[in-house]
């Protein structure tokens, strides 16, 4: 097979006209790619619990990039185009979209919130810019203690070295997708929604927030284009919280949230912005000095825990083999983490 991407957590391979999702043990978070170590078993979870969502939504109409899976660390994959914006002028310039192309990646990203909890974005961005109020539904600034029935919808960009979060208007001026396809597309947001709330459910995790992609399939009678489910769907992409305990990439963002590599992140994407430059990681591994640490081994042990735990409880929920052994369940991940809870204080 050729290798035709390699990305921060999950390879694309091609093999004639097929192509290929392989998950890998590496992670990334706060945009800044591949870190310094791996999560053994993580890849093959995460590809477990690709088929295992895919299938179930598929048995629900919603059609998807899923062909099947094909190892226990690969899925295949329907291809689709995707087409990066060119940086021009110190702005993205998305006017290749506007000649409405199909089987190709909608360069959005929709996040859904049904909670907001300690921490959120939200609340600062809408005290910063209170007119985005208006195009989220709300005529206040909701709090940490808010939930959202329906969930709360919000738009950002995909191809971007960083992404941001979109007004309604900026949206239509990239001319990406038409007024109907995006009512579409938040439609199909919510009801999958619903359907991933009651599965979780169903073994004692909640669903707070993620992020769904989409690609164009064919157009219609009516020259609205298919939407279909790309990328993957699972704790990468998904916040989970199971008995007070962040089951899911936050619990990974979390073993960094105080260290100094992680407020620099931020401070370099503030210069990145105000400099009108892409290169805020070059900012901070150059000027400020800063790169993440490895894990320690505890911390990985846990976090390998967490995935395979994670996969075999879904697995098992929506009827597929469990990927790994019966004991890596969340009742053992969960004793693990309040052991190595107990190390750290």
């Amino acid at each position: 097979m050729k290798l035709v991407y390699k990305g921060s957590v999950k390879d694309l391979y091609q093999q004639g006209d097929a192509l290929f999702f392989e998950y890998s043990n590496r992670y990334s978070i706060f945009d800044w790619g591949e870190m310094p170590d791996e999560i053994p078993l993580k890849g093959q979870a995460l590809a477990s619990m690709a088929a295992s969502f895919f299938e179930y939504l598929s048995a629900q109409g919603f059609g998807s990039h899923y062909i099947a899976a094909t190892s226990p660390t690969s899925i295949q994959v329907q291809p689709v185009q995707v087409l990066r914006p060119n940086w021009k002028n110190g702005k993205y310039d998305y006017s290749m979209y506007a000649d409405r192309p199909t089987s190709t990646l909608v360069p959005l990203e929709v996040i859904f919130r049904r909670f907001l909890g300690q921490g959120n974005s939200l609340e600062g961005r809408l005290k910063r810019n209170p007119s985005y109020l208006a195009d989220l539904g709300l005529d206040q600034i909701p709090t940490a203690a808010n939930s959202f029935d329906p969930a709360l919808i919000e738009v950002s960009t995909k191809l971007e070295t960083s992404d941001r979060y979109l007004t309604r208007s900026e949206i239509t001026d990239m001319n990406v997708l038409s007024d109907a396809e995006f009512k579409a597309m938040r439609e199909q947001t919510q009801a999958i929604v619903r359907l991933l709330e009651k599965l979780f459910s169903s073994f004692g995790v909640k669903l707070w927030d993620g992020k769904l992609e989409f690609a164009f399939g064919k157009e219609g009678s009516s020259g609205q284009r298919d939407l279909l489910l790309v990328d993957s769907i699972g704790p990468d992409e998904l916040r989970l919280t199971y008995e007070g305990l962040p089951l899911s990439k936050e619990f990974l963002r979390q073993l960094y949230s105080d260290s100094s590599w992680s407020q620099a992140v931020k401070k370099s994407k503030e210069m990145a912005a105000e400099r009108k430059s892409q290169d805020w990681k070059g900012i901070c591994q150059n000027e400020l000095k800063e790169q993440p640490l490895p894990l320690t081994k505890e911390q990985i042990e846990v976090s390998s825990l967490l995935y395979q735990a994670l996969a075999n409880e879904v697995a098992s929920t929506v009827g597929r083999s469990k990927p790994f052994a019966e004991e890596m369940n969340l009742k053992a991940w969960h004793r693990k983490v309040q052991e190595l809870e107990g190390k750290t204080r």
